[in-house]
């Protein structure tokens, strides 16, 4: 496979590395079966000990949105978001659970 030069912006280059620096600082579950991360996208941790995370729970939107609503897509904003988060507790019965890696 032959290599190709391509041409990247001092923007797109800093788009790219802040997108790799924060990527995985952030995963949330209403259950231990399924995790996504703060960009909304499926997560495993088959390999990943508990330890390696700090976990919250949150019981209702308004705290979680305090905390974590404007680093994460999980929900949505506002209303919406809040419609959302109380639908899924409402199903899985369970607070939802933020893990943060630790020392980010």
């Amino acid at each position: 496979m032959a290599k190709r030069v391509i041409r990247l912006t001092e923007s797109d280059l800093m788009r790219i590395v802040k997108r790799v620096i924060n990527e995985g600082k952030k995963f949330g579950s209403f259950d231990d079966e399924e995790w996504y991360d703060e960009s909304d996208r499926r997560a495993s941790f088959d390999d990943m000990g508990d330890e390696d995370f700090d976990e919250e729970k949150f019981e209702d939107f308004e705290d979680f949105e305090s905390k974590h609503g404007e680093d994460t897509k999980w929900f949505g904003r506002g209303e919406h978001g809040k419609k959302m988060f109380d639908k899924y507790r409402e199903v899985k019965q369970r607070p939802f659970k933020v893990r943060t890696r630790r020392g980010m």
